[in-house]
């Protein structure tokens, strides 16, 4: 008996897709005798869609494709002839279609032809008209006819006993397909757009589209053609379980065929609560059919798969994950610097210089006796009678000098903040200045050997147009005309360039959970790494966090919660340990994200808002040091310091001075000193770990 591929518009077979169109009239194959047989695994390509040419009130044309039996199409009340088409998406060979209505449906008749076309254009009848029964419970009517070449299948109605217009709860298109083009390994693929299957069915993805589901032990999917090119080490897959999981097995021209590796899926508290899994495998190379065979002991289902990916990268290599990064603002100016901007840029509450009691709107005063380039303030003489001068960002020799420190100070990189992402090309002194020093910043990186990414902060933009703007900015200024994605010094991890989106799910920023999703899978359908700078409370969603976001949480690459300002002294931190790093880090390794944990040096902002002077203390840099020893001794090797070169918020780790007259010293009891580089490098970097917190002779520490 000849096999046949079903190509399916409707559950449990093949919906076929949009690849080509081919003008004319369906023409009769020369194997028009072929049987309608067993079937052998469906072959699915991603369907165009299914019209009709009318619809009563919600009954429309889409219900007799989505899977569900008790949904249905009704053409329009006593508009006969009225029809319903799909479009296989490239011209095919079909030899039957089979029509379905509710199985609880009464026995009725419907008069009908069947028609074909490979242009939507000119119609080839198939089948001519006549009159079919439909009988519960199958409520089922089959029609085989010699095979054609064909597109489009179009369904004409002329009546139907039971109802005023024609019906149908499924639409289902079988035969055979074009053989499937190379697709690279290396691009994102839906599981749903198999060439093959077995045991499986498809559903509704919470992500867009459909996902393979309903996944017993031994059942399989298989995709054709697939390119690795020079090898493939790494297989990433996207995937959710609300039962026992299982594993994956990636193996090479048949479903018995060469083992490249296995995957483990762990439970993920839900059949739409998505996570991504990321394994090595045998470096496998060239072209071969894929097939991915899913193992397991439980029942009832073990996980659904949305989407893989392979990748040349090793899964746990890069410049992020087991790093220390220090948050980069690079926004200071000064009067004279050359920047568009023309003026005292965050030093000063109106961009006139500095004066006391006037304008000033920082809090810690930098150190300054490394610096080559600096500005005269309107402030008084030091203690040491040297005048009061600060420094630009916009000068080349600051944001150098800063890298020197970092590579110093042992911190792998800086992650430049980016505001203001902008759908706008119209010249603006603001952007100018930003762009300049971003190209500044990844020049220094490539001096100093660190690496940098871009980190968004969506902080203030239009809830409106947020989305694009960010989308607009990363390819028109980030990609294109600055470059920076180029640079060597740009950070990748596992083989991918990285970007950090700031402020997603926070209650006081902008973004629905829609628009958090739609701009994570944009850079993730580019290959990129996403880090989301998160609330405090991601996790449970509550105070600082919307509700409604725990998927978008989970489709990071890694997470990154926000924890600046919440707490203060070494009870703090070891309150926030119990109850919200070590718990946290538990839920990301559950899911497979990576977590960056955020650590800073203290807090104030008394001339930026008001607030108190010395607002959380620095300890001699013992909070600083009590909150990486914490994070250390759960396990948590990544870390984040914020920020740099924040002076304005008292947040600063790079070098500044222990006393200033116009300033009180930032630790009450003592004049300043700052925990940077060697003492939480080494506790989150795994070189030396102490309980007693670092010397108070910092080496950053300024006299």
């Amino acid at each position: 008996m000849a096999s046949r591929w079903w190509l399916k518009m409707g559950l449990g077979g093949l919906l076929l897709s949009a690849l080509a169109c081919a003008p004319g009239e369906p023409t009769p194959e020369a194997n028009a005798s072929q049987e309608v047989g067993q079937s052998q695994l469906p072959l699915r390509l991603n369907a165009q869609g299914i019209s009709a040419g009318s619809y009563t009130q919600v009954y429309v044309a889409g219900n007799a494709n989505d899977a569900n039996p008790s949904t249905y199409w009704e053409g329009a009340a006593n508009a006969y002839p009225t029809w319903i088409r799909v479009d296989l998406g490239s011209a095919s060979s079909v030899n039957q279609v089979v029509l379905k209505l509710p199985s609880a449906w009464g026995a009725r008749t419907q008069t009908l032809s069947v028609q074909g076309s490979t242009d939507d254009v000119t119609y080839a009848q198939i089948l001519a008209p006549a009159t079919y029964t439909f009988s519960p419970s199958a409520n089922t009517v089959t029609l085989n006819f010699a095979a054609v070449n064909a597109r489009y299948v179009r369904l004409n109605f002329t009546a139907n006993s039971g109802a005023t217009g024609g019906q149908l709860s499924e639409f289902e298109v079988y035969g055979s397909a074009p053989p499937t083009a190379n697709r690279s390994a290396f691009n994102q693929i839906a599981a749903s757009s198999y060439d093959s299957q077995s045991g499986t069915q498809l559903e509704a993805s919470s992500e867009g589209g459909q996902n393979v589901a309903f996944i017993d032990s031994g059942d399989s999917i298989a995709f054709n053609n697939v390119d690795f090119g020079g090898g493939a080490t790494v297989f990433e897959t996207r995937v959710a379980s609300a039962g026992a999981g299982g594993n994956i097995e990636v193996r090479l021209d048949s479903v018995t065929g060469t083992l490249a590796g296995t995957c483990a899926v762990q439970p993920t508290g839900g059949w739409q609560t998505w996570a991504t899994r990321s394994c090595p495998i045998n470096s496998v190379s060239g072209v071969h059919n894929l097939y991915l065979r899913f193992t397991g002991s439980g029942t009832g289902g073990l996980f659904n798969v949305n989407w893989f990916k392979f990748s040349t990268a090793v899964a746990s290599g890069g410049d992020v994950v087991g790093k220390l990064f220090a948050g980069y603002q690079g926004w200071f100016n000064a009067a004279g610097d050359g920047s568009p901007n023309n003026g005292w840029i965050h030093w000063s509450k109106n961009s006139s210089a500095p004066t006391p009691n006037s304008n000033v709107n920082f809090d810690l005063y930098p150190d300054l006796r490394e610096y080559s380039k600096l500005y005269q303030t309107n402030l008084a003489n030091l203690g040491n009678g040297q005048p009061a001068k600060l420094f630009s960002s916009y000068d080349p020799e600051t944001v150098n000098k800063h890298f020197e420190w970092m590579r110093t100070y042992n911190i792998d990189g800086a992650a430049l903040q980016r505001f203001g992402a902008s759908e706008s090309t119209s010249p603006d002194g603001w952007r100018t200045n930003r762009d300049s020093v971003a190209v500044k910043v990844k020049n220094a990186a490539e001096v100093y050997g660190r690496k940098f990414y871009v980190m968004y902060d969506i902080t203030g933009m239009n809830p409106s147009t947020w989305v694009n703007a960010v989308k607009h900015d990363w390819t028109a200024n980030i990609v294109n005309a600055m470059r920076l994605t180029s640079s060597s010094a740009y950070a990748r991890q596992n083989g991918k360039l990285v970007v950090c989106i700031w402020g997603i799910g926070f209650t006081d920023r902008p973004g629905t959970a829609a628009e958090a999703t739609d701009i994570i899978n944009w850079f993730k359908g580019q290959g990129i790494y996403v880090i989301g700078g998160v609330p405090t409370y991601w996790r449970t969603g509550t105070n600082d966090s919307r509700t409604g976001f725990e998927n978008v949480y989970r489709s990071l690459d890694m997470i990154s919660p926000w924890f600046v300002g919440r707490f203060g002294g070494a009870e703090g931190a070891d309150h926030y340990l119990a109850n919200q790093w070590q718990p946290d880090y538990a839920y990301t390794q559950q899911y497979g994200i990576a977590y960056q944990a955020v650590i800073w040096p203290g807090f104030s902002w008394a001339n930026l808002q008001g607030g108190p002077r010395n607002q959380i203390p620095r300890l001699h840099g013992d909070f600083m040091w009590r909150q990486a020893y914490n994070l250390k001794s759960v396990g948590i090797s990544t870390g984040y310091v914020a920020m740099f070169d924040e002076y304005d918020e008292g947040t600063a780790i790079a070098k500044g001075r222990r006393t200033a007259r116009w300033f009180r010293p930032i630790n009450t009891s003592s004049p300043w000193t700052r925990m940077v580089s060697r003492c939480p490098r080494t506790s989150i970097c795994g070189w030396r770990v102490t309980s007693t917190g670092c010397s108070r002779t910092d080496p950053l520490t300024s006299p």
